[in-house]
């Protein structure tokens, strides 16, 4: 009897390795194997679709703040520059006209003291007295006012500088959002076809870079902090600027070239470095008309740049001060340089008796 089970085993095995192997081909028939696979590509599709998604949304979000940022750094620009060209020469004049009364008031005080003691009677005595001290203090709140209207200035750059680098900021991750949805949908698209599609998959791609075109189009384009504005000008355009300014002239014999490079900076920030100068004292040019039609005064915030649009707004930044000038003339023409500054910005950060050094500037 058991001689018999033994002999029956290996038939029982056969039997059950006929039955895997035809459970295996049913598998391979009925497509049972390539259904898992299509199943796992799916879930990968939906994971990459599912990034393109997050990712067009933080790039949304991050252009609307940007661009939000913008609106209000172009109004601080404003103002700022208004100060700097209107308000603050006004207070600098009255405050040295106040400066120089309070001088001779005091260095003048004997003559004073006569005639305070010449009053024929003492009521007259109270009245100089009181006259005298409005003067002096007339004089005074000119100098206080122009202390306070450059502690403004002061505090408007600051905020006007904190603005941008968060603005720039912003710009970056949404520049790099874009490039991760528009990463994932490649992906998505080498997905099937490296691989048989359906339908379904093919309309998952197609809807994902409608998402990214969608956003591009409904949100401002991040621009490149550190990259300058495109010029708009034609040859003609710029055969008449040349002509309307010769090159600028070299600054004077015993100027420093604290030059450190012709262009540079930490482009993450937006801030760029390189070569300035100015024209407009003792060269001429004061009075004379920049190629955007202005007239170059002893006020005007003007700076002279090549390739950049006139009235771009430009943060300047030279020996621990900061100004906000603005692109009216084209130069400067001498090789090596991107900034002439006109007599007003110069005097701002301090560079008159530098004549050529290197500045940081960013593009507003």
């Amino acid at each position: 009897m058991h001689t018999q089970n033994r002999k029956q085993r290996p038939s029982f095995r056969r039997g059950a390795d006929i039955a895997i192997m035809a459970g295996l081909s049913l598998a391979l028939i009925t497509g049972s194997a390539p259904t898992a696979y299509a199943a796992t590509a799916t879930t990968e599709l939906d994971r990459l679709a599912s990034r393109v998604e997050s990712a067009t949304a933080t790039y949304r979000d991050a252009s609307a703040q940007a661009a939000e940022l913008q609106q209000q750094i172009d109004a601080m620009a404003d103002e700022i520059l208004t100060l700097e060209q209107e308000t603050l020469p006004a207070q600098r004049a009255a405050a040295s006209q106040a400066a120089s009364n309070l001088y001779k008031m005091r260095s003048g005080s004997a003559n004073i003291v006569s005639m305070l003691l010449g009053a024929e009677s003492f009521g007259d005595f109270i009245t100089l007295t009181k006259y005298l001290g409005t003067v002096e203090q007339d004089n005074i709140d000119a100098l206080e006012d122009l202390n306070d209207m450059q502690s403004k200035m002061e505090q408007q750059l600051k905020a006007l500088s904190e603005a941008k680098d968060e603005a720039t900021a912003h710009q970056a991750t949404a520049a790099a959002a874009l490039d991760d949805a528009r990463t994932a949908h490649a992906a998505m698209a080498e997905h099937i076809s490296a691989s048989e599609s359906s339908e379904e998959d093919r309309a998952k791609v197609e809807a994902a870079q409608d998402s990214i075109d969608q956003a591009v189009s409904e949100s401002p384009a991040p621009e490149s902090p550190a990259a300058p504005p495109a010029a708009e000008s034609t040859p003609d355009d710029d055969a008449d600027q040349n002509e309307q300014i010769p090159s600028q002239p070299e600054p004077d014999s015993g100027a420093t070239d604290n030059s450190g490079g012709n262009q540079g900076g930490d482009t993450d920030s937006g801030w760029l470095s390189g070569v300035a100068s100015y024209y407009g004292i003792g060269d001429g040019f004061m009075g004379g008309t920049t190629a955007s039609g202005e007239i170059v005064t002893e006020t005007s915030m003007g700076i002279a740049m090549l390739n950049v649009p006139f009235g771009t707004r430009v943060e300047i930044r030279y020996g621990g001060r900061s100004v906000v000038a603005y692109v009216n003339d084209r130069g400067p023409y001498v090789h090596g340089r991107v900034i002439d500054m006109q007599p007003a910005v110069a005097r701002a950060l301090g560079f008159i008796s530098v004549g050529v050094g290197t500045v940081q500037y960013r593009f507003l």
